[in-house]
Protein backbone atom coordinates (compact mmCIF):
# COMPACT_ATOMS: atom_id res chain seq x y z
CA UNK A 1 0.00 0.00 0.00
CA UNK A 2 1.40 3.41 -0.95
CA UNK A 3 1.84 5.53 2.18
CA UNK A 4 3.63 8.42 0.49
CA UNK A 5 2.04 11.86 0.60
CA UNK A 6 1.45 14.20 -2.35
CA UNK A 7 4.42 16.47 -1.62
CA UNK A 8 6.83 13.56 -1.22
CA UNK A 9 5.71 11.97 -4.52
CA UNK A 10 6.18 15.26 -6.41
CA UNK A 11 9.60 15.99 -4.93
CA UNK A 12 10.96 12.47 -5.44
CA UNK A 13 9.73 12.41 -9.04
CA UNK A 14 11.38 15.77 -9.78
CA UNK A 15 14.65 14.69 -8.18
CA UNK A 16 14.58 11.35 -10.04
CA UNK A 17 14.43 13.34 -13.29
CA UNK A 18 17.42 15.48 -12.14
CA UNK A 19 15.32 18.65 -12.32
CA UNK A 20 15.65 21.70 -10.10
CA UNK A 21 12.75 23.82 -8.92
CA UNK A 22 14.00 26.52 -11.27
CA UNK A 23 13.90 24.09 -14.22
CA UNK A 24 10.31 23.13 -13.48
CA UNK A 25 9.23 26.76 -13.04
CA UNK A 26 10.69 27.66 -16.41
CA UNK A 27 9.08 24.71 -18.23
CA UNK A 28 5.61 24.93 -16.65
CA UNK A 29 5.26 28.70 -16.06
CA UNK A 30 4.43 27.89 -12.43
CA UNK A 31 6.15 30.25 -9.98
CA UNK A 32 8.91 28.59 -7.96
CA UNK A 33 7.21 29.46 -4.67
CA UNK A 34 4.14 27.48 -5.71
CA UNK A 35 6.24 24.46 -6.73
CA UNK A 36 7.93 24.53 -3.31
CA UNK A 37 4.53 24.98 -1.65
CA UNK A 38 3.20 21.84 -3.40
CA UNK A 39 6.24 19.77 -2.45
CA UNK A 40 6.12 20.93 1.18
CA UNK A 41 2.28 20.78 1.25
CA UNK A 42 2.11 24.41 2.38
CA UNK A 43 -1.26 25.08 0.71
CA UNK A 44 -1.67 28.35 2.60
CA UNK A 45 0.52 29.94 -0.10
CA UNK A 46 -2.34 29.62 -2.62
CA UNK A 47 -5.10 32.28 -2.72
CA UNK A 48 -7.78 29.56 -2.98
CA UNK A 49 -8.02 25.76 -3.13
CA UNK A 50 -8.90 25.95 -6.84
CA UNK A 51 -5.45 27.39 -7.56
CA UNK A 52 -3.77 24.63 -5.54
CA UNK A 53 -5.70 21.95 -7.48
CA UNK A 54 -4.90 23.57 -10.83
CA UNK A 55 -1.17 23.87 -10.17
CA UNK A 56 -1.07 20.34 -8.71
CA UNK A 57 -2.63 18.89 -11.85
CA UNK A 58 -0.24 20.84 -14.13
CA UNK A 59 2.81 19.84 -12.09
CA UNK A 60 1.76 16.17 -12.02
CA UNK A 61 1.16 16.13 -15.79
CA UNK A 62 4.58 17.72 -16.39
CA UNK A 63 6.25 15.01 -14.28
CA UNK A 64 4.20 12.36 -16.18
CA UNK A 65 2.47 11.26 -12.97
CA UNK A 66 -1.13 10.09 -12.60
CA UNK A 67 -2.77 13.48 -11.96
CA UNK A 68 -6.18 11.95 -11.10
CA UNK A 69 -4.56 9.73 -8.46
CA UNK A 70 -2.67 12.69 -6.95
CA UNK A 71 -5.82 14.86 -6.86
CA UNK A 72 -7.73 12.11 -5.07
CA UNK A 73 -4.81 11.61 -2.66
CA UNK A 74 -4.75 15.37 -1.98
CA UNK A 75 -8.49 15.42 -1.22
CA UNK A 76 -8.14 12.41 1.05
CA UNK A 77 -5.31 14.08 2.98
CA UNK A 78 -7.37 17.24 3.42
CA UNK A 79 -10.30 15.25 4.83
CA UNK A 80 -8.05 13.25 7.18
CA UNK A 81 -6.29 16.36 8.48
CA UNK A 82 -9.60 18.07 9.23
CA UNK A 83 -10.42 15.40 11.82
CA UNK A 84 -9.19 15.87 15.41
CA UNK A 85 -6.62 13.14 16.27
CA UNK A 86 -8.02 10.60 18.71
CA UNK A 87 -5.00 10.82 21.00
CA UNK A 88 -5.65 14.54 21.49
CA UNK A 89 -9.22 13.85 22.53
CA UNK A 90 -8.30 11.06 24.97
CA UNK A 91 -5.03 12.43 26.37
CA UNK A 92 -5.34 13.04 30.16
CA UNK A 93 -4.81 16.65 31.15
CA UNK A 94 -3.46 15.82 34.62
CA UNK A 95 -1.78 12.90 36.34
CA UNK A 96 -3.83 11.37 39.16
CA UNK A 97 -0.74 11.40 41.34
CA UNK A 98 -0.43 15.20 41.07
CA UNK A 99 -3.59 15.82 43.10
CA UNK A 100 -2.97 17.19 46.54
CA UNK A 101 -5.21 16.53 49.54
CA UNK A 102 -7.40 19.65 49.08
CA UNK A 103 -8.05 18.89 45.41
CA UNK A 104 -8.92 15.30 46.31
CA UNK A 105 -11.50 16.50 48.86
CA UNK A 106 -12.96 18.95 46.32
CA UNK A 107 -13.39 16.21 43.71
CA UNK A 108 -15.06 13.88 46.23
CA UNK A 109 -17.48 16.67 47.18
CA UNK A 110 -18.39 17.32 43.54
CA UNK A 111 -18.93 13.61 42.94
CA UNK A 112 -21.25 13.32 45.97
CA UNK A 113 -23.22 16.34 44.77
CA UNK A 114 -23.56 14.84 41.29
CA UNK A 115 -24.82 11.52 42.73
CA UNK A 116 -27.40 13.37 44.86
CA UNK A 117 -28.61 15.38 41.87
CA UNK A 118 -28.96 12.20 39.82
CA UNK A 119 -31.06 10.52 42.53
CA UNK A 120 -33.37 13.57 42.65
CA UNK A 121 -33.65 13.47 38.86
CA UNK A 122 -34.67 9.79 38.93
CA UNK A 123 -37.43 10.54 41.42
CA UNK A 124 -39.05 12.90 38.90
CA UNK A 125 -38.34 10.79 35.81
CA UNK A 126 -41.83 9.28 35.70
CA UNK A 127 -43.34 12.72 35.06
CA UNK A 128 -41.32 13.13 31.85
CA UNK A 129 -41.81 11.43 28.50
CA UNK A 130 -41.40 7.66 28.43
CA UNK A 131 -38.34 6.04 26.90
CA UNK A 132 -40.55 4.69 24.13
CA UNK A 133 -41.69 8.24 23.32
CA UNK A 134 -38.06 9.43 23.30
CA UNK A 135 -37.06 6.60 20.97
CA UNK A 136 -39.96 7.46 18.68
CA UNK A 137 -38.90 11.12 18.61
CA UNK A 138 -35.31 10.18 17.77
CA UNK A 139 -36.40 7.92 14.92
CA UNK A 140 -38.69 10.63 13.58
CA UNK A 141 -35.88 13.19 13.59
CA UNK A 142 -33.49 10.88 11.75
CA UNK A 143 -35.89 9.79 9.02
CA UNK A 144 -35.80 11.05 5.45
CA UNK A 145 -37.33 14.49 4.87
CA UNK A 146 -38.57 15.65 1.47
CA UNK A 147 -40.48 18.84 2.27
CA UNK A 148 -37.57 21.21 3.00
CA UNK A 149 -35.96 23.58 0.52
CA UNK A 150 -32.25 24.04 -0.20
CA UNK A 151 -30.67 26.00 2.69
CA UNK A 152 -29.40 29.48 1.81
CA UNK A 153 -25.66 30.16 1.77
CA UNK A 154 -24.63 27.07 -0.21
CA UNK A 155 -22.58 27.63 -3.37
CA UNK A 156 -22.98 24.89 -5.99
CA UNK A 157 -20.01 23.93 -8.15
CA UNK A 158 -20.85 22.50 -11.57
CA UNK A 159 -19.46 18.99 -12.19
CA UNK A 160 -19.92 16.41 -14.92
CA UNK A 161 -20.60 12.70 -14.39
CA UNK A 162 -19.75 10.83 -17.61
CA UNK A 163 -21.18 7.45 -18.56
CA UNK A 164 -19.44 4.38 -17.11
CA UNK A 165 -17.39 6.43 -14.66
CA UNK A 166 -17.51 7.25 -10.95
CA UNK A 167 -16.82 10.84 -9.89
CA UNK A 168 -15.83 11.91 -6.35
CA UNK A 169 -17.61 14.94 -4.83
CA UNK A 170 -16.40 16.83 -1.76
CA UNK A 171 -19.40 18.32 0.07
CA UNK A 172 -19.02 20.93 2.80
CA UNK A 173 -21.48 23.10 4.73
CA UNK A 174 -21.10 25.96 2.23
CA UNK A 175 -20.20 24.07 -0.96
CA UNK A 176 -22.43 21.65 -2.85
CA UNK A 177 -22.27 20.09 -6.31
CA UNK A 178 -24.54 20.54 -9.35
CA UNK A 179 -24.49 17.89 -12.09
CA UNK A 180 -26.60 16.71 -15.02
CA UNK A 181 -28.52 13.43 -15.16
CA UNK A 182 -30.10 12.83 -18.58
CA UNK A 183 -30.45 16.61 -19.06
CA UNK A 184 -31.89 17.08 -15.57
CA UNK A 185 -29.95 19.49 -13.38
CA UNK A 186 -29.45 17.83 -9.97
CA UNK A 187 -27.91 19.25 -6.80
CA UNK A 188 -26.31 17.48 -3.84
CA UNK A 189 -25.15 19.01 -0.56
CA UNK A 190 -24.54 18.21 3.09
CA UNK A 191 -26.77 19.65 5.81
CA UNK A 192 -24.86 18.32 8.81
CA UNK A 193 -23.22 15.34 10.47
CA UNK A 194 -24.56 13.44 13.47
CA UNK A 195 -23.54 10.13 14.99
CA UNK A 196 -20.90 9.61 12.31
CA UNK A 197 -23.51 9.87 9.55
CA UNK A 198 -23.72 12.64 6.96
CA UNK A 199 -27.16 14.15 6.38
CA UNK A 200 -27.16 14.59 2.59
CA UNK A 201 -29.67 16.51 0.49
CA UNK A 202 -30.61 15.87 -3.15
CA UNK A 203 -32.67 18.19 -5.36
CA UNK A 204 -33.97 17.91 -8.95
CA UNK A 205 -34.26 21.32 -10.69
CA UNK A 206 -36.69 23.10 -11.01
CA UNK A 207 -38.42 21.34 -8.09
CA UNK A 208 -38.01 23.09 -4.73
CA UNK A 209 -38.33 20.08 -2.44
CA UNK A 210 -35.20 18.32 -1.20
CA UNK A 211 -34.86 14.58 -0.55
CA UNK A 212 -32.70 13.96 2.52
CA UNK A 213 -30.89 10.71 3.34
CA UNK A 214 -28.27 9.69 5.88
CA UNK A 215 -25.10 7.80 5.01
CA UNK A 216 -22.09 6.66 7.04
CA UNK A 217 -18.61 5.98 5.74
CA UNK A 218 -18.64 2.94 3.44
CA UNK A 219 -22.42 2.95 2.95
CA UNK A 220 -24.10 2.84 -0.47
CA UNK A 221 -27.33 4.65 -1.34
CA UNK A 222 -29.33 4.30 -4.57
CA UNK A 223 -31.29 7.42 -5.53
CA UNK A 224 -34.01 5.97 -7.73
CA UNK A 225 -37.12 7.15 -9.57
CA UNK A 226 -38.79 4.23 -7.77
CA UNK A 227 -38.66 6.34 -4.58
CA UNK A 228 -41.86 8.34 -4.41
CA UNK A 229 -40.12 11.64 -3.64
CA UNK A 230 -37.78 11.15 -6.64
CA UNK A 231 -40.37 9.96 -9.15
CA UNK A 232 -39.30 12.57 -11.74
CA UNK A 233 -35.68 11.32 -11.80
CA UNK A 234 -34.80 9.92 -15.22
CA UNK A 235 -32.27 7.32 -14.05
CA UNK A 236 -30.80 5.74 -10.91
CA UNK A 237 -27.82 7.34 -9.17
CA UNK A 238 -25.44 5.33 -6.98
CA UNK A 239 -23.88 7.26 -4.08
CA UNK A 240 -21.09 5.70 -1.99
CA UNK A 241 -19.91 7.65 1.05
CA UNK A 242 -16.12 7.36 1.17
CA UNK A 243 -15.37 9.63 4.13
CA UNK A 244 -17.23 11.65 6.75
CA UNK A 245 -15.72 14.38 8.92
CA UNK A 246 -17.23 16.75 11.42
CA UNK A 247 -18.50 19.15 8.75
CA UNK A 248 -17.95 17.48 5.37
CA UNK A 249 -18.29 14.30 3.37
CA UNK A 250 -16.66 12.73 0.34
CA UNK A 251 -19.04 10.76 -1.89
CA UNK A 252 -18.53 8.77 -5.10
CA UNK A 253 -21.33 9.27 -7.65
CA UNK A 254 -22.13 6.89 -10.51
CA UNK A 255 -24.99 7.01 -13.05
CA UNK A 256 -26.82 3.69 -13.20
CA UNK A 257 -30.03 2.30 -14.65
CA UNK A 258 -31.96 4.53 -17.07
CA UNK A 259 -35.67 4.89 -16.54
CA UNK A 260 -37.54 2.80 -19.10
CA UNK A 261 -39.34 4.84 -21.74
CA UNK A 262 -37.62 8.16 -20.93
CA UNK A 263 -35.69 9.77 -23.78
CA UNK A 264 -32.13 10.84 -23.05
CA UNK A 265 -32.78 14.18 -24.69
CA UNK A 266 -36.20 15.81 -24.35
CA UNK A 267 -37.76 16.52 -27.71
CA UNK A 268 -38.31 20.23 -28.41
CA UNK A 269 -36.85 21.24 -25.05
CA UNK A 270 -33.09 20.89 -25.50
CA UNK A 271 -31.03 22.33 -22.62
CA UNK A 272 -28.21 24.84 -23.03
CA UNK A 273 -25.08 22.75 -23.51
CA UNK A 274 -21.55 24.14 -23.73
CA UNK A 275 -18.23 22.27 -23.77
CA UNK A 276 -15.00 24.22 -23.16
CA UNK A 277 -11.53 22.95 -24.12
CA UNK A 278 -8.60 24.63 -22.28
CA UNK A 279 -5.27 24.77 -24.13
CA UNK A 280 -3.77 27.03 -21.42
CA UNK A 281 -4.63 27.80 -17.78
CA UNK A 282 -7.38 30.39 -17.40
CA UNK A 283 -9.55 31.88 -14.67
CA UNK A 284 -13.28 31.12 -15.08
CA UNK A 285 -16.65 31.88 -13.53
CA UNK A 286 -19.85 29.99 -14.39
CA UNK A 287 -23.40 30.87 -13.33
CA UNK A 288 -25.95 28.15 -14.16
CA UNK A 289 -29.65 29.05 -13.94
CA UNK A 290 -28.89 31.75 -11.39
CA UNK A 291 -26.68 29.51 -9.21
CA UNK A 292 -22.94 30.13 -8.93
CA UNK A 293 -21.06 27.21 -10.45
CA UNK A 294 -17.31 26.79 -10.67
CA UNK A 295 -15.09 29.79 -10.01
CA UNK A 296 -11.29 29.71 -10.09
CA UNK A 297 -8.32 28.60 -12.17
CA UNK A 298 -8.76 25.82 -14.75
CA UNK A 299 -5.62 23.99 -15.88
CA UNK A 300 -4.41 23.43 -19.43
CA UNK A 301 -5.79 20.24 -20.97
CA UNK A 302 -9.02 20.25 -18.95
CA UNK A 303 -12.47 19.95 -20.54
CA UNK A 304 -15.57 21.46 -18.91
CA UNK A 305 -19.09 20.26 -19.77
CA UNK A 306 -21.74 22.83 -18.77
CA UNK A 307 -25.49 22.41 -18.94
CA UNK A 308 -28.31 24.80 -18.00
CA UNK A 309 -32.05 24.79 -18.40
CA UNK A 310 -32.75 28.50 -19.09
CA UNK A 311 -29.61 30.63 -18.66
CA UNK A 312 -25.84 30.05 -18.70
CA UNK A 313 -23.37 32.83 -17.92
CA UNK A 314 -19.64 32.39 -18.55
CA UNK A 315 -16.64 34.57 -17.78
CA UNK A 316 -13.21 33.42 -19.04
CA UNK A 317 -10.01 35.33 -18.27
CA UNK A 318 -8.10 34.34 -21.43
CA UNK A 319 -10.35 33.98 -24.47
CA UNK A 320 -7.52 32.69 -26.65
CA UNK A 321 -6.84 29.81 -24.27
CA UNK A 322 -10.28 28.24 -24.68
CA UNK A 323 -12.24 26.64 -27.52
CA UNK A 324 -16.02 26.19 -27.29
CA UNK A 325 -18.69 23.91 -28.69
CA UNK A 326 -22.22 25.17 -28.00
CA UNK A 327 -25.17 22.84 -28.59
CA UNK A 328 -23.40 20.88 -31.31
CA UNK A 329 -22.24 23.91 -33.31
CA UNK A 330 -18.78 24.21 -34.86
CA UNK A 331 -15.84 24.32 -32.44
CA UNK A 332 -14.51 27.88 -32.20
CA UNK A 333 -11.96 29.88 -30.21
CA UNK A 334 -13.79 31.73 -27.45
CA UNK A 335 -12.02 35.10 -27.87
CA UNK A 336 -8.76 37.01 -28.31
CA UNK A 337 -5.59 35.87 -26.46
CA UNK A 338 -5.22 37.50 -23.05
CA UNK A 339 -8.65 39.17 -23.24
CA UNK A 340 -11.53 38.68 -20.81
CA UNK A 341 -14.57 37.10 -22.49
CA UNK A 342 -18.15 37.17 -21.18
CA UNK A 343 -20.92 35.14 -22.76
CA UNK A 344 -24.57 34.62 -21.78
CA UNK A 345 -26.72 31.95 -23.41
CA UNK A 346 -30.49 31.93 -22.84
CA UNK A 347 -33.50 29.87 -23.80
CA UNK A 348 -36.06 31.82 -25.82
CA UNK A 349 -39.20 31.10 -27.76
CA UNK A 350 -38.86 29.93 -31.34
CA UNK A 351 -40.34 32.79 -33.46
CA UNK A 352 -41.58 30.23 -36.01
CA UNK A 353 -43.12 27.76 -33.54
CA UNK A 354 -44.55 28.96 -30.22
CA UNK A 355 -44.53 25.41 -28.84
CA UNK A 356 -40.75 25.14 -29.25
CA UNK A 357 -37.79 26.95 -27.70
CA UNK A 358 -34.33 27.72 -29.07
CA UNK A 359 -30.95 28.57 -27.56
CA UNK A 360 -29.61 32.04 -28.27
CA UNK A 361 -26.76 34.25 -27.10
CA UNK A 362 -27.65 37.48 -25.33
CA UNK A 363 -26.80 40.45 -27.53
CA UNK A 364 -27.25 38.59 -30.83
Amino acid sequence: MNTKRVGQILKESREDKKLSVKDVAKETNIAAKYIIALETEDYSQFPAETFALGFLKNYASYLKLDSAMLLNLYRGEQIEESQAPLEELTRPTMSSFSLDRNKFITIISIALFAVSAYIIYLSFEDSGPSSAEEDSTEISNSSDVSSSEIPSGINFVSQSVPENASVPFILTEDRGVSFSVNNQQCKMFIKGVSGGKANLGFNIFPEKNVYFFQSAEGEETILSYRIQELSSLRRDIRVVTQAVTEKSAKVLVTLKEEREGVASKPVGDVPIQVTLFFSKPSYVEFVIDGQMGERGLVSAGEVKHLEARDRLEMKVGDGGAVEMVQNGKERTVLGKPGKLVKKIFIRKQNPYDSTQSIIGELGE
